[in-house]
């Protein structure tokens, strides 16, 4: 399989993708890190040297709070139809985590967590 040419867009992206990163002050490394990459593989992705892939870029807009169109200027974001809950579980830090690290759980794994939250969110509404 031969490997798709690297574009003009796609050094766009890259830039858009640095510059997010540096306004947020976050490292290559943690950036990496929220992604589930390399560091060198961020490097790579600023560049543009290598594409970024559709889930590696759902993940750099909640990691980097941008909206779709900050990366790709002509696209719909179907975010501003999410609901808020969501909206504000993938966008605070905790939620990232659990959101990006929840997929690479085995299913029993993963059944496991929703009932862990599934109890203590019984406990909180009971709560005092």
């Amino acid at each position: 399989m031969s490997k798709a040419k690297v574009t003009d867009f796609d050094k766009f992206v890259g830039n858009r993708i640095r510059e997010a990163r540096l306004a947020n002050g976050m490292s290559q490394a943690k950036l990496a890190q929220l992604l589930g990459v390399s560091f060198q593989q961020v490097q790579k992705y600023e560049t543009g040297v290598n594409r970024v892939s559709a889930a590696r870029v759902e993940l750099l807009v909640s990691a980097l709070c941008r909206p779709l169109t900050f990366f790709f200027p002509n696209a719909t974001d179907v975010r501003s139809t999410a609901d808020p809950i969501v909206t504000q579980l993938l966008l605070s830090k905790n939620g990232l985590k659990l959101a990006t690290g929840f997929p690479r759980l085995r299913p029993r794994a993963q059944h496991l967590v929703l009932d862990l939250i599934t109890v203590l969110a019984a406990m909180e509404d009971g709560a005092p």
